[in-house]
């Protein structure tokens, strides 16, 4: 029974309103880079713009290094001017209280502008309530649920957080003299079906998702639904949630924005304003035998990815995905290894294409874990496919935190330092900050390969994310 309140999650896994007020436009969810165009000038802001005072700028490897007087803190403006001895090629790194840690490598000499994203905080912020119209009936022989979660960004590609998708958090609810433990922000409204000689109810209206900080979020909301029996007879013989999901449907959703101002806000989601109700075809592509493929139905809303349906397909197969009638129709197409998908391994490649008919997506390699190697992180070596160019990499190192979500400790990872580089690396320096402190406890190093088939270079920072079709992602924990 268990297995089957857990069987509720799985096309979340796969994938992935204040008065006048609206979220930020969406953004890489990470550091961003402008190049300006008039003054000599570095500026360091926050992602709403606000000048950010009191950074301190480091351009090069050290302190001094490669030239004397290579540390800079920003004024009120948030600005610096830009140093003479600043003549070649060189890392720059910012940071700033309340702000990730973040290094650009390689940076020509030049005015630019840099947007720091803030560091999450160990407070969490709970935004709960009941999802609302799905079409129950009693004895129909299916569940019917609801799903909430942060609606998605193009970078979601690069920072995936299955925590906001999938909570690591649980309620518990009964059903038939047992206890039954399910993901939190699953909504179950009240409903029974006949299994054997037995009727089950199950009753948990209400769902609960958790943010690291305050201010205006955009949530999705999705209805769906799956055969009961079925479902419970695969799952009692030995099937995995991931075999399972073509026979999840998902039929519809919501969006809506909310102002997060206390530890606790109050936000039931409508599930009927979005429907699926137009189709599109996809063909896998081929992959090893030890591998699996997931094709995602996504609408582009105004830059957020909501997803509209979710199949596992066989080498070549042919499916036809729920779309989104009138939207910027997307395909997200995620390889990995199918023994990741029972042991939790975060290796995988993603693509997200236009969808056209018949889109057989391609997908770069899964790639061998990162190593360390003293100081050095060394990155796996791979080769790119036919038609997509190597742009970027993107690391981020992160500590594994323990925060309270309602009654339960959660272990999240907090993001401490990002590095960006144009093109594949191989090995990878952080800069030796001054008077760095070493960073305590369990962490761990993620690596992101970015590729496109639409440019060949792109600017580290904005058009690095809309520049990308597709990526390999994997990390270590050390």
């Amino acid at each position: 029974m268990k297995k089957l309140m857990m069987a509720l999650a799985v096309p979340a896994l796969l994938v992935g309103c204040s008065k006048d007020k609206k979220p930020k436009e969406p953004s890489s969810g990470i550091s961003s880079l402008f190049w300006a165009q008039t003054t000599n000038v570095i500026t360091i802001k926050a992602i709403d713009d606000t000048p950010i005072a009191g950074a301190q700028i480091l351009i090069g490897d050290a302190l001094n290094a490669p030239f004397s007087g290579n540390f800079l803190t920003t004024d009120a403006n948030g600005q610096v001017e830009i140093p003479a001895g600043w003549t070649s090629p060189a890392a720059v790194t910012i940071q700033a209280a309340g702000y990730v840690r973040a290094t650009y490598l390689a940076q020509e000499p030049g005015a630019l502008t840099i947007k720091l994203r803030p560091q999450p905080t160990k407070v969490q912020y709970e935004v709960r309530g009941n999802t609302q119209g799905l079409p129950i009936q009693d004895k129909d022989g299916f569940i019917d649920f609801g799903l909430v979660m942060p609606a998605f960004t193009k970078m979601d590609m690069l920072a995936f957080d299955i925590n906001n998708v999938i909570s690591p958090q649980s309620d518990r609810i009964s059903a038939m003299g047992q206890d039954i433990d399910v993901p939190a922000n699953i909504s179950l409204p009240k409903q029974s079906e006949k299994y054997s000689l037995f009727t089950i109810t199950l009753d948990k209206p209400t769902y609960r998702i958790y943010y690291g900080q305050p201010g205006v979020n955009r949530v999705f909301a999705v209805r769906g639904r799956f055969p009961f029996k079925s479902t419970v007879d695969a799952l009692r013989g030995g099937a995995e949630f991931y075999e399972l999901i073509n026979d999840f449907k998902l039929s519809g959703g919501a969006i809506r924005d909310i102002e997060i101002k206390s530890g606790q806000n109050k936000l039931d989601m409508p599930t009927r304003e979005l429907n699926f109700t137009d189709a599109q075809n996809v063909v896998a592509p081929q992959f090893r035998g030890d591998e699996m493929f997931i094709a995602v139905g996504i609408a582009n809303q105004s830059g957020y990815m909501i997803p509209t349906d979710v199949k596992r397909l066989n080498q070549g197969q042919k499916i036809s995905l729920g779309t989104l009638p009138g939207s910027d129709k997307m395909v997200l197409g995620v390889l990995k290894k199918s023994a990741d998908m029972k042991n939790g391994g975060d290796r995988m490649s993603a693509t997200l294409l236009p969808f056209s008919a018949g889109v057989t997506p391609s997908m770069l390699p899964l790639v061998p874990d990162p190593t360390l190697a003293g100081d050095e992180l060394l990155l796996p070596k791979f080769n790119t496919i036919a038609g997509v160019n190597p742009i970027a990499t993107y690391s981020i190192l992160s500590k594994e935190e323990e925060v309270q979500q309602g009654n339960a400790k959660v272990k999240i990872l907090n993001p401490q330092w990002e590095v960006y580089a144009q093109n594949w690396l191989e090995r990878m320096k952080l800069p030796q900050w001054p008077n760095d402190a070493t960073i305590a406890g369990k962490k761990r190093w993620e690596v992101n390969f970015v590729g496109s088939q639409t440019a060949s270079q792109v600017p580290v920072g904005p058009a690095m994310i809309e520049a990308a079709t597709h990526v390999t992602h994997s990390s270590v924990s050390f």
